[in-house]
C-alpha cells in the first residue's frame, strides 16, 4: 500500500502517552504488609496402584451398601401410592398421579406442592380455581377451594354431599365428584405388572 491510503490523523487529535513514573517507594514508618508464602514441604510419596488395562482390582469397585429390607429377604415396606383417574362424560380425563388444582384457569398456589390442571367446562359451572384433588390409599381427597358453586361427593351407596369450603372430603373407588355441575367419576390406573 502507498502511504497516501493511510488516514492520518491531525496533530493534537491523538493524545501522547505519558512516560511511566518510577513507583513511589513506600514511606519508612509504614508496616510491611507483604504476604509471603509458607516454604513448600516435601510429600512422601504414596504407592499408588498399578493399572493394567482391561484389568480391575477388585477392589476399585465399590459394591453397594445393602437395602435392609432386602437382607432380611423382606419386600419394601412401603409399596407404591396406587395412582387415580377423574374420568367425565364428554370424554375428559385426568390421571391423579399427585396433587392437582381443578378448575377453567386455576392457580396452582392454592396448594403449594400442587400442579394446575385446567378443565373445560361445558355447563360453566366450574369456577377458575375450583377444588384441591389429592390421590390417597383408598381414593381422592377433594377439598374445595370457596368455589362459587361448591364441590359435591357422591360414593357408592351414599348419599350425595355437599363439602365445606376449605375442608378435604373423602371420595373412594366408584365415586362421583361434581365440581359446579360437572361430573367426574373416580377410577383407579391399573398398571402392568411386567
Amino acid at each position: 500500500m502507498a502511504e497516501s491510503d493511510f488516514i492520518v490523523p491531525p496533530p493534537g487529535l491523538v493524545p501522547s502517552v505519558p512516560e511511566k513514573a518510577a513507583p513511589a517507594a513506600p514511606p519508612a514508618h509504614a508496616p510491611d504488609r507483604t504476604v509471603r508464602a509458607a516454604p513448600s514441604r516435601a510429600v512422601p510419596p504414596r504407592a499408588l496402584p498399578t493399572f493394567v488395562p482391561g484389568r480391575v482390582a477388585p477392589d476399585a469397585i465399590p459394591s453397594p451398601a445393602p437395602r435392609p429390607d432386602a437382607a432380611a429377604g423382606v419386600a419394601p415396606s412401603q409399596p407404591a401410592a396406587p395412582v387415580w383417574r377423574l374420568v367425565g362424560a364428554s370424554g375428559l380425563e385426568i390421571v391423579l398421579d399427585g396433587v392437582l388444582v381443578l378448575g377453567r384457569d386455576p392457580v396452582a398456589a392454592a396448594a403449594s406442592d400442587a400442579r394446575a390442571v385446567a378443565i373445560d367446562d361445558p355447563t360453566r359451572t366450574v369456577s377458575k380455581t375450583h377444588a384441591v384433588m389429592e390421590p390417597t390409599a383408598g381414593g381422592v381427597r377433594v377439598t374445595d377451594l370457596r368455589s362459587t358453586n361448591g364441590s359435591r361427593v357422591e360414593a357408592p351407596g351414599a348419599p350425595l354431599t355437599e363439602l365445606v369450603p376449605g375442608e378435604p372430603g373423602e371420595a373412594p373407588a366408584g365415586s362421583a365428584i361434581y365440581l359446579g355441575e360437572l361430573g367426574l367419576r373416580v377410577d383407579r390406573v391399573v398398571r402392568s405388572t411386567v
